[in-house]
Protein backbone atom coordinates (compact mmCIF):
# COMPACT_ATOMS: atom_id res chain seq x y z
CA UNK A 1 0.00 0.00 0.00
CA UNK A 2 1.35 3.57 -1.43
CA UNK A 3 0.73 6.53 1.22
CA UNK A 4 0.52 9.97 -1.42
CA UNK A 5 0.96 13.13 0.57
CA UNK A 6 -2.45 15.18 0.31
CA UNK A 7 -2.14 17.74 -2.21
CA UNK A 8 -2.09 21.19 -1.39
CA UNK A 9 -5.43 23.20 -3.11
CA UNK A 10 -4.41 26.57 -4.89
CA UNK A 11 -7.02 28.94 -4.42
CA UNK A 12 -7.61 31.84 -6.95
CA UNK A 13 -7.27 34.91 -6.15
CA UNK A 14 -9.72 37.05 -5.34
CA UNK A 15 -11.10 38.82 -8.77
CA UNK A 16 -10.46 42.77 -7.49
CA UNK A 17 -11.32 44.41 -10.53
CA UNK A 18 -14.80 42.71 -10.74
CA UNK A 19 -15.03 44.00 -7.14
CA UNK A 20 -13.89 47.63 -8.02
CA UNK A 21 -16.05 47.38 -10.87
CA UNK A 22 -18.94 46.69 -8.84
CA UNK A 23 -18.35 49.25 -6.16
CA UNK A 24 -18.11 51.93 -8.60
CA UNK A 25 -21.45 50.82 -10.09
CA UNK A 26 -22.36 52.89 -6.48
CA UNK A 27 -19.97 55.86 -6.08
CA UNK A 28 -19.55 56.70 -9.89
CA UNK A 29 -16.23 56.74 -11.59
CA UNK A 30 -14.79 59.61 -9.39
CA UNK A 31 -16.63 58.62 -6.13
CA UNK A 32 -18.31 61.65 -6.63
CA UNK A 33 -21.13 61.95 -4.06
CA UNK A 34 -23.90 63.20 -6.34
CA UNK A 35 -23.86 60.16 -8.68
CA UNK A 36 -26.88 59.04 -8.78
CA UNK A 37 -27.31 55.19 -7.67
CA UNK A 38 -29.55 52.59 -8.53
CA UNK A 39 -33.00 51.93 -6.98
CA UNK A 40 -35.06 49.39 -5.73
CA UNK A 41 -34.10 45.69 -6.57
CA UNK A 42 -30.89 46.76 -8.50
CA UNK A 43 -30.22 48.54 -4.96
CA UNK A 44 -30.70 45.00 -3.52
CA UNK A 45 -28.84 43.00 -5.55
CA UNK A 46 -25.66 45.42 -5.29
CA UNK A 47 -25.85 45.81 -2.08
CA UNK A 48 -25.66 42.11 -1.43
CA UNK A 49 -22.90 41.30 -3.60
CA UNK A 50 -21.07 44.41 -1.65
CA UNK A 51 -21.56 42.29 1.40
CA UNK A 52 -20.49 39.36 -0.29
CA UNK A 53 -17.77 40.31 -1.60
CA UNK A 54 -16.48 42.31 1.09
CA UNK A 55 -16.75 39.06 3.03
CA UNK A 56 -14.75 37.61 0.58
CA UNK A 57 -11.80 40.16 0.85
CA UNK A 58 -11.40 40.99 4.27
CA UNK A 59 -9.98 37.16 5.19
CA UNK A 60 -7.85 37.30 2.53
CA UNK A 61 -6.77 41.51 3.16
CA UNK A 62 -6.13 40.35 6.81
CA UNK A 63 -3.93 37.07 5.72
CA UNK A 64 -1.66 39.12 3.55
CA UNK A 65 -0.87 41.65 5.96
CA UNK A 66 -0.39 39.20 8.79
CA UNK A 67 2.45 38.20 6.57
CA UNK A 68 4.13 41.92 6.73
CA UNK A 69 6.74 43.09 9.64
CA UNK A 70 4.38 43.94 12.59
CA UNK A 71 5.83 47.84 12.18
CA UNK A 72 4.85 48.09 8.66
CA UNK A 73 2.27 50.70 7.83
CA UNK A 74 0.65 48.97 4.99
CA UNK A 75 0.06 46.32 7.18
CA UNK A 76 -1.30 48.49 10.53
CA UNK A 77 -3.44 50.36 7.52
CA UNK A 78 -4.70 47.34 5.88
CA UNK A 79 -6.01 45.89 8.66
CA UNK A 80 -7.83 48.88 9.59
CA UNK A 81 -9.25 48.78 7.03
CA UNK A 82 -10.49 45.15 7.29
CA UNK A 83 -11.89 46.51 10.34
CA UNK A 84 -13.99 48.99 9.10
CA UNK A 85 -15.58 46.55 6.51
CA UNK A 86 -16.33 44.13 9.14
CA UNK A 87 -17.96 46.97 11.12
CA UNK A 88 -19.82 48.08 8.25
CA UNK A 89 -21.10 44.32 7.86
CA UNK A 90 -22.10 44.20 11.09
CA UNK A 91 -24.04 47.25 11.16
CA UNK A 92 -27.73 46.59 9.95
CA UNK A 93 -29.41 48.40 6.69
CA UNK A 94 -31.74 50.74 8.27
CA UNK A 95 -34.95 48.74 6.74
CA UNK A 96 -37.26 51.59 8.32
CA UNK A 97 -35.17 54.77 6.90
CA UNK A 98 -36.35 55.92 3.35
CA UNK A 99 -34.16 54.92 0.39
CA UNK A 100 -31.55 57.46 0.64
CA UNK A 101 -30.72 55.27 4.09
CA UNK A 102 -30.01 52.34 1.98
CA UNK A 103 -28.27 54.44 -0.66
CA UNK A 104 -25.81 55.86 2.05
CA UNK A 105 -25.57 52.40 3.60
CA UNK A 106 -24.77 50.73 0.00
CA UNK A 107 -22.45 53.79 -0.65
CA UNK A 108 -20.41 52.96 2.67
CA UNK A 109 -20.02 49.18 1.85
CA UNK A 110 -18.94 50.86 -1.68
CA UNK A 111 -16.33 52.80 -0.34
CA UNK A 112 -14.86 50.18 1.82
CA UNK A 113 -14.87 47.90 -0.68
CA UNK A 114 -12.67 50.06 -3.16
CA UNK A 115 -10.55 50.59 -0.04
CA UNK A 116 -10.06 47.13 0.53
CA UNK A 117 -8.99 46.46 -3.08
CA UNK A 118 -6.45 49.04 -3.11
CA UNK A 119 -5.02 47.35 0.30
CA UNK A 120 -5.37 44.01 -0.89
CA UNK A 121 -2.78 45.03 -4.56
CA UNK A 122 -0.35 46.56 -2.04
CA UNK A 123 -0.54 43.71 1.05
CA UNK A 124 -0.27 41.24 -1.26
CA UNK A 125 2.52 42.87 -3.34
CA UNK A 126 4.38 42.36 0.43
CA UNK A 127 4.69 46.26 0.17
CA UNK A 128 5.81 46.74 3.71
CA UNK A 129 6.01 50.96 3.13
CA UNK A 130 4.58 53.25 -0.24
CA UNK A 131 6.38 55.68 -1.47
CA UNK A 132 3.53 58.19 -0.10
CA UNK A 133 3.84 56.48 3.38
CA UNK A 134 7.83 56.90 3.09
CA UNK A 135 7.17 60.75 2.45
CA UNK A 136 4.71 61.22 4.84
CA UNK A 137 6.87 59.77 7.83
CA UNK A 138 10.05 61.55 6.72
CA UNK A 139 8.09 64.69 6.86
CA UNK A 140 6.59 64.07 10.17
CA UNK A 141 9.90 63.06 11.67
CA UNK A 142 11.52 65.90 10.75
CA UNK A 143 8.49 68.02 12.23
CA UNK A 144 9.40 66.24 15.38
CA UNK A 145 12.63 67.06 15.74
CA UNK A 146 13.39 70.03 14.05
CA UNK A 147 13.71 73.27 16.53
CA UNK A 148 12.20 75.81 13.61
CA UNK A 149 9.47 73.13 13.37
CA UNK A 150 8.80 72.88 16.70
CA UNK A 151 9.25 76.10 17.85
CA UNK A 152 6.18 77.97 20.23
CA UNK A 153 5.89 81.60 21.02
CA UNK A 154 4.58 82.67 24.38
CA UNK A 155 1.04 81.80 24.07
CA UNK A 156 1.89 78.17 23.77
CA UNK A 157 1.07 78.00 19.61
CA UNK A 158 3.87 77.27 16.93
CA UNK A 159 5.52 80.37 15.78
CA UNK A 160 5.22 78.67 11.94
CA UNK A 161 9.18 79.54 10.89
CA UNK A 162 10.05 78.92 7.69
CA UNK A 163 12.63 75.99 6.99
CA UNK A 164 13.38 74.84 3.92
CA UNK A 165 14.17 71.22 4.60
CA UNK A 166 10.35 71.39 5.70
CA UNK A 167 9.14 72.78 2.84
CA UNK A 168 11.39 70.48 0.79
CA UNK A 169 9.59 67.06 2.37
CA UNK A 170 6.13 68.52 1.92
CA UNK A 171 7.10 69.07 -1.55
CA UNK A 172 7.93 65.07 -1.43
CA UNK A 173 4.99 64.12 -0.04
CA UNK A 174 2.55 66.38 -1.79
CA UNK A 175 3.63 64.30 -4.86
CA UNK A 176 3.91 60.67 -3.70
CA UNK A 177 0.42 61.70 -2.65
CA UNK A 178 -0.24 63.15 -6.22
CA UNK A 179 1.20 60.05 -8.04
CA UNK A 180 -0.87 57.92 -5.16
CA UNK A 181 -4.19 59.31 -6.07
CA UNK A 182 -3.28 58.78 -9.86
CA UNK A 183 -2.35 55.83 -9.63
CA UNK A 184 -5.99 55.18 -7.44
CA UNK A 185 -7.87 56.62 -10.66
CA UNK A 186 -6.42 54.60 -13.33
CA UNK A 187 -7.03 51.54 -11.37
CA UNK A 188 -10.70 53.00 -11.04
CA UNK A 189 -11.19 53.84 -14.84
CA UNK A 190 -9.34 51.15 -16.01
CA UNK A 191 -10.00 48.17 -14.19
CA UNK A 192 -6.59 47.29 -14.11
CA UNK A 193 -4.24 45.92 -11.41
CA UNK A 194 -1.34 48.62 -10.31
CA UNK A 195 0.83 48.23 -7.52
CA UNK A 196 3.06 50.45 -6.48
Amino acid sequence: MQITAPTAVVEDPPDVATMRETAYRILGPDNASDAVPPAGEELETLTAALRGQLELLAPEVEEAAGRLPEGSPTRANALACVGEARGKLRAPELGFVMLTGGVMYTRRLARVLAALCDHFDIVSAGIEETPEQTAYRHLSDHQSRCARCKAVGDDGLNLGLPCAEEDRLEDEYRRAHALAATDRLIRRRCGTEVTA
